[in-house]
């Protein structure tokens, strides 16, 4: 279920890329409609929308449609039915969240419920935002006058035009993506004809006169479409149904919940060094002086994180948040960036509104020595010097785990 709930997620903004990309600067013109934009989606509390999405990818053609209903921030409810992998993958996906509960429904085609995922308060955000930044053309984000972070960060604008009170941008991809590349070394296993066919090239945004991306084209190496979003009878501010945001499952059904199933399957890593002696640790401030970290006095949270991946971002605002709570209670933070440059490294700092402590692993040696491989991932470290509990990813109710280990080290 976890995948393919990812898959769905992921299907209607295939060309998002999250935010992996290092922050492009975009012409002036780009920027001040961009700026006007942002402006314009203060003003919306509510809208509607029907989509049809349609995608020709390496894994075969996507079609989706439906409509979407979204009341910000975080209340929202999809009715989509989807055709892919020629016809295995065919259904029809009601997605349901009231602020505080979400529903995602799979149903038969005569709408039937087949079966049932919830998650709670809890993880609220952790969902909403993967939801968000893999469906960035259809819902505001929960601070709305950054809808088009993301984009601006992985598209290289090049023209603006206005158009109806709304904008026509275009453009192409930033091709220095890691997922950009990884999606090429994919392509490149179907030779010449798959990169020209699936790599995605030029692209096409409209956004109308209230803010909302109404129009998402993407063309491959060839100049023909690969990414076709649209949506139509797009109701501002209009009035909303009762109850419209409510889901109930059948009672026969039994319903998976998200934020634990995530829990057990992702947020604590059963690592070699679970249960062990922490290393001591040879690091570097941003300004150059070195530091020696030696466990055994205090808690530790030891973070190690990529600047450049969307997930670590997300994840260590969250890390930040338990810094602010736990430092003034005698917990030490101690997180590890892979870059080297610390120019950048503060320009990413500021950009993320960091409080935490940011270090430079200048040989690699602390990253080898507690043996990590994937980021984001924390250690936490009791005042005795043992590992006691390996955390990595962003599932949701992450935050949580990770408040309640470091409680326990506490007592």
């Amino acid at each position: 279920m976890k995948t393919k709930i990812f898959l769905l997620l992921l299907i209607i903004s295939f060309t998002s890329f999250e935010e992996d990309v290092k922050k492009e600067t975009q012409p002036p013109e780009i920027n001040k409609a961009f700026n006007d934009i942002n402006k314009k989606l203060l003003l919306i509390t509510n809208y509607s929308a029907n989509f049809i999405v349609d995608i020709n990818s390496v894994k075969g053609k996507v079609h989706q449609s439906g409509t979407f209903i979204q009341k910000t921030p975080y209340s929202f409810k999809r009715d989509m039915k989807m055709e892919a992998m020629g016809g295995i993958m065919n259904v029809r996906e009601i997605t349901v969240c009231n602020g505080k509960t979400g529903w995602q429904a799979e149903c038969a085609p005569d709408g039937k419920v087949i079966n049932v995922s919830q998650w709670g308060e809890a993880s609220i955000e952790e969902i909403f935002y993967v939801f968000l930044s893999k469906a960035y053309l259809i819902m505001l984000t929960d601070d709305i006058t950054n809808t088009y972070t993301s984009l601006k960060k992985n598209i290289n604008f090049t023209k603006v035009v206005s158009k109806d009170g709304g904008y026509i941008f275009t453009g192409n991809v930033n091709t220095k993506s890691p997922k950009y590349l990884a999606l090429f070394r994919l392509a490149a296993t179907l030779g010449e004809a798959g990169i020209s066919n699936y790599m995605p090239d030029k692209v096409r945004l409209v956004i109308d006169k209230h803010g909302i991306a109404s129009e998402w084209l993407q063309n491959n190496l060839k100049d023909e479409r690969v990414v076709d979003v649209k949506l139509s009878n797009i109701v501002v501010n209009g009035p909303l149904k009762k109850n419209v945001f409510t889901f109930k499952p059948p009672k026969e059904i039994i319903v998976m919940d998200i934020g634990q199933a995530l829990q057990r399957d992702r947020i604590h890593v059963n690592h070699p060094m679970l249960k062990k002696e922490a290393p001591e640790m040879k690091l570097m401030y941003l300004a150059g002086k070195k530091k020696t970290v030696k466990p055994g006095s205090q808690p530790i949270v030891l973070t190690f994180f990529a600047s450049w991946s969307g997930n670590s971002r997300k994840y260590l605002g969250n890390v930040d948040k338990l810094y602010g709570k736990f430092n003034l209670r005698g917990v030490q933070f101690i997180t590890i960036t892979d870059a080297t440059d610390t120019e950048k490294i503060k320009e990413f700092i500021d950009s993320e509104k960091l409080t935490l402590p940011i270090y430079i692993d200048p040989e690699k040696k602390a990253t080898k020595n507690y043996n990590v491989h994937v980021v984001p991932k924390t250690f936490v470290i009791d005042k005795n010097g043992i590992v006691v509990d390996v955390i990595e990813g962003n599932a949701p109710g992450t935050l949580s785990a990770l408040k309640q280990t470091i409680e326990k080290t506490l007592k």
